[in-house]
């Protein structure tokens, strides 16, 4: 041993003296937290990089192997978490954009459901209007084909009975112009029968003054 030597070793065994208490807390408080705990990470990163440095600087490659092992660990930790706190954030920004996604996809819905809703009504209304207009029109076609009918039944009536009274007029005239001649024929009968019953009478008479001359000769 030469004497750069002897300092080097004397700081090496100082360090183990510092080194104990250090030891002891992350013995009975460090390795009782989380090992994710940011507390603890810190402390870790932190001796670590303390190890590194003394280590390089007793070169003692232990101690720096130690400490870069342990920088390396609380590293690996927090980039885990970040890693983690941005997947935990993607996630939660997945999950606002799917509700928001599914808030909006429920009011297009509820808004083609009242859409639907609406145009099914209007279509009944505007069905049921239609029917009554039908209705409506079909009430005045058969009124006004009644009356067009009523109307043509009262002109053939009229014309019926108008043809009836010519009808009868011709024969009244036909009787009256049958009956004229055998009427006169009967005046004549009459009045040959009346000359007939005086002729007759005159007979008489004559007969009666003949028998009553007769009966005065005897």
């Amino acid at each position: 041993m030469n004497l750069i030597d002897i300092p080097i070793t004397i700081l090496r065994f100082q360090y183990k003296l510092v080194r104990i208490p250090l030891d002891l807390f992350e013995n009975n408080v460090v390795r009782s937290m989380n090992a994710e705990a940011p507390a603890r990470l810190v402390y870790e990163r932190t001796v670590g990089t303390l190890d590194q440095k003394v280590g390089a600087i007793l070169g003692d490659k232990s101690v720096q192997q130690r400490g870069a092992e342990q920088v390396h660990h609380a590293d690996e930790l927090a980039r885990a978490q970040r890693l983690e706190a941005q997947a935990d954030a993607k996630e939660a920004e997945a999950a606002q954009k799917l509700k928001a996604s599914r808030e909006t996809a429920e009011k297009e819905r509820k808004a083609a459901a009242d859409a639907a809703k609406e145009a099914t009504e209007k279509a009944r209304v505007e069905a049921e209007e239609r029917k009554r207009q039908a209705a409506q029109e079909a009430e005045e076609k058969a009124a006004a084909d009644k009356k067009k009918a009523d109307d043509a039944a009262a002109a053939r009536a009229a014309a019926a009975r108008n043809a009836e009274k010519k009808q009868k007029e011709r024969i009244d005239k036909v009787e009256r112009s049958v009956a004229a001649p055998a009427e006169a024929e009967l005046a004549d009968a009459a009045e040959h029968q009346e000359d007939a019953e005086d002729k007759k009478a005159e007979a008489a008479r004559i007969e009666k003054l003949f028998l009553a001359e007769k009966e005065s000769d005897s």
